[in-house]
């Protein structure tokens, strides 16, 4: 197991990318520390990581705030001891951007750019805030900032999102830079489209609006007419569909050992997906 004897943080894993990256983790040997706003998803992963034979903890708490962060990380080490590793994957679209449709730029409030930034960036540097100088202290640590395939591919109607998703890139490679001489390595993982939480809220939009969707479930609205048509799609070579482990799985190989000589990277999982 890669992350025998090694304690986990992941943020926003009530569900989807973390749920896969907290699944990941447990499997490589790690107790995983599940992050979620609500209580009820928090304590249900927690749960899931128990039943794989690892400890775990379920911190209910707002990431985007500095008491929510503090809260995360007292608890954390008041209850492991140490903290080895910290997944800052909490991320989300704004009400906005559910409710707008695809809004242009002179269409985006400048409220839609200050919650993008609390939910995308903002939520990364205050968990490393909190974070760093533990690590420091330990001479040794592993961040892996959860950013997107938005930071890189010019998107009008997400340009808010993609910019702070650009902006955690930027952000990882600096950090990096500043502490590896205290031996803690930073790097970044780069998702592409992958069922989510986030996506299904969009796909329940298109069934509102959709007269023979009506009674569907956001995933069973996906397998009928998203599913089939990635294998159509030029812009995915891979023709297959990506997963929440498969950004578990590249989560953990930077948090092992066998990454230990790879910091300031930032990894695509997007299936080859065409720019």
């Amino acid at each position: 197991m890669r992350l025998e004897g090694k304690v986990a943080i992941v943020t926003g894993a009530g569900k989807g990318i973390g749920q896969g990256i907290a699944h990941c983790m447990a499997k490589e040997g790690a107790d995983v520390i599940i992050n979620s706003f609500h209580e009820e998803t928090a304590a249900a992963v927690a749960d899931e990581v128990r039943a794989l034979g690892r400890k775990s903890l379920a911190i209910a708490a707002d990431v985007t705030t500095k008491e929510g962060v503090g809260k995360v990380v007292k608890e954390s080490l008041d209850a492991f001891g140490k903290v080895d590793i910290l997944v800052n994957n909490f991320g989300a679209h704004t009400e906005a951007f559910y409710t707008r449709g695809r809004p242009t730029f002179t269409d985006q409030d400048i409220v839609e750019w200050d919650d993008d930034y609390q939910f995308n960036l903002k939520s990364q540097v205050l968990m490393c805030l909190e974070m760093v100088p533990h690590f420091i202290e330990q001479e040794s640590g592993n961040i892996i900032n959860i950013s997107s395939v938005a930071g890189q591919i010019p998107v009008p109607s997400q340009m808010p999102y993609g910019a702070f998703k650009a902006g955690s890139i930027y952000f990882t490679r600096t950090l990096a830079t500043e502490i590896g001489k205290h031996n803690i390595n930073v790097n970044c993982v780069n998702p592409g489209g992958i069922y989510s939480g986030m996506m299904e809220r969009g796909l329940q939009r298109a069934i509102d609006n959709d007269p023979n969707s009506k009674g569907m479930t956001p995933r069973e609205y996906y397998e009928k007419n998203i599913q089939p048509n990635i294998a159509k799609n030029a812009r995915t070579p891979m023709k297959r569909e990506l997963t929440a482990e498969d950004v578990g799985h590249a989560c953990v190989f930077f948090a092992s050992d066998e990454a230990r000589n790879i910091t300031g990277q930032s990894l695509t999982v997007d299936c080859g997906m065409v720019i």
